[in-house]
């Protein structure tokens, strides 16, 4: 496919998140989970680039983010947002009332040796977007200094970006029984990048996309906005339980399932259970969640003995998998997609969820391992550690306090993809 002409990747004079709704479906899921209860909670994120490797600090400035974040506290949920939203059918019109009304205090952004220090403090309700658009907004500032830096133009990203997809295109072509989600959004080379890749897929592959992480494009684009939850309810809830007790921090885990249950019935009923380790997780979990849930989502650790694992918690419970699902979406990248698919066709219903490598793929900047975390919540430190130590996040004397709490034995650590 020819260059675009309008823009390429990077359209320096405009914002890089266009509107409020650029923001991953889980976010607004979760934001009614605040509301309807934990209103008053406070809470702190904090940022963090894993590849540590790369002097993030050289190639992105304090002032740049500064001004994309304050073009972004400008935002309002205006009414044709909350039009898409109250046609979900999802959210209390109270809710939707209080979205209208939502402001967002700037989060402190400074530079931290070769490293950023960004924090976003405040009512979790205002404070939880500033993840998945800091995000986005970093990567993007990123890649630009990156690319100036090293004099490689704008085209030249474009086009290999692009002749990358047709690979992936083509491989999706010969094994159209995939199903994947776009959930590029939080580390994309650009907007109009992302946008870019989604409508080829949409209409290159149309029955392998089932849906798009970001409301803005899935509105665009006409294909339901797809995702789960995320750890950021894990981790925020156990810490604020941490001043009760151990036994009130695991019982969380279990509180957060029925709750979200009671929020939205059948719909969005995914498990992801490896903030403080999958095994301790699944060693408690009633058996009505196995039932009622739809299935899990893996995010680290080894996927194929997660799958079998899982395969085998089903099995235990008198469950048939077959009518359960795995949704993938660690680090992935297309033909491991394939391969894992292969491993489990007919065993068990499989998914995924792609990001990074759809919309940060362009050989000639490495996409970094960028994330937000809740660090505190009602003033407790938060904490994961996950099935990979490498993703484990937060102080080390707290993780190792949390290990004892959960009785968690894992050593697995392997690098990080994204």
């Amino acid at each position: 496919m020819a260059a675009r002409a309008d823009g390429l990747l990077w359209q320096k004079d405009a914002p890089i998140i266009r509107r409020i709704d650029e923001n991953d479906v889980y976010k607004i899921m979760m934001m009614y989970f605040i509301w309807t209860y934990y209103p008053n909670l406070k809470v702190k994120f904090g940022f963090t680039n894993r590849t540590t490797a790369v002097p993030l600090s050289k190639y992105v400035r304090v002032d740049e983010i500064r001004e994309q974040c304050e073009a972004v506290a400008a935002m309002r949920f205006t009414d044709d947002i909350i039009a898409i939203y109250q046609s979900w059918g999802l959210f209390k019109p109270e809710f939707l009332s209080a979205l209208k009304e939502l402001r967002m205090d700037m989060p402190l952004i400074e530079k931290n040796g070769d490293t950023l220090r960004i924090e976003a403090e405040g009512n979790w309700l205002s404070t939880t977007p500033w993840e998945t658009q800091i995000l986005p907004i970093v990567s993007e500032l990123y890649a630009r200094g990156y690319a100036a830096e090293h004099d490689i133009s704008e085209l030249d990203l474009f086009n290999e970006m692009d002749r990358r997809l047709s690979e992936k295109i083509d491989l999706f072509k010969r094994n159209l029984y995939l199903r994947i989600m776009q959930f590029g959004l939080r580390r994309r080379v650009s907007g109009p990048g992302e946008e870019h890749v989604t409508a080829r897929l949409l209409d290159e592959v149309p029955q392998v996309i089932t849906g798009v992480s970001n409301m803005y494009l899935a509105n665009k684009y006409g294909v339901e906005a797809q995702g789960t939850n995320a750890h950021e309810l894990v981790m925020a809830l156990v810490a604020l339980a941490r001043h009760i007790g151990p036994n009130a921090m695991c019982d969380t885990l279990y509180t957060i399932l029925q709750q979200w249950q009671e929020l939205y019935g059948h719909k969005a009923l995914i498990i992801l259970d490896d903030a403080y380790g999958s095994d301790v997780f699944r060693a408690e979990l009633p058996r009505k969640y196995l039932e009622s849930f739809r299935g899990f989502r893996h995010d680290s650790g080894d996927p194929i003995q997660y799958g079998e694992d899982t395969i085998a918690l089903y099995e235990k419970a008198r469950i048939d998998p077959r009518n359960k699902l795995i949704i993938f979406s660690d680090g992935l990248n297309p033909q491991r997609a394939v391969d894992l698919y292969q491993h489990f066709a007919g065993r068990i219903g499989v998914a995924f969820g792609m990001g990074t490598n759809f919309t940060f793929d362009v050989g000639l900047i490495k996409p970094l391992s960028l994330v937000m975390k809740i660090q505190e919540a009602a003033g407790n430190p938060a904490v994961k550690f996950s099935n990979n130590l490498a993703k484990a996040v937060g102080d080390p004397k707290e993780i190792e306090y949390y290990k004892e709490v959960f009785g968690y034995t894992n050593t697995f650590r392997e690098d990080v993809v994204y």
